[in-house]
């Protein structure tokens, strides 16, 4: 089954190197989860975001459906299910 996640992120107020990351998922397609990303895109904070296809052997960033910075990164954690964390280039 395939699930399509948008995180969005933001920088910390005290740090120039270290961002906040807020994932949401249950979206049907990448543009529904785009949607949301581009929803989320004038709240104070909000630098960009990244759509995630997620399935049971793999993931994937859906760049055309993402706004990212140049040279950004995406990673995932597996603790207590998966979370997506993206880092702009510093």
């Amino acid at each position: 089954m395939i699930d399509f996640k948008c995180v969005y992120f933001g920088q910390e107020t005290q740090s120039d190197k270290e961002f906040w990351n807020i994932n949401v998922g249950g979206f049907a397609s990448a543009k529904q989860a785009e949607k949301h990303g581009m929803y989320m895109m004038p709240t104070a904070g909000v630098f960009g975001f990244a759509v995630i296809e997620d399935t049971e052997d793999c993931w994937k960033v859906v760049e055309e459906c993402s706004i990212l910075p140049p040279n950004a990164s995406v990673s995932a954690t597996y603790d207590c299910g998966v979370k997506y964390n993206v880092q702009p280039a510093s």
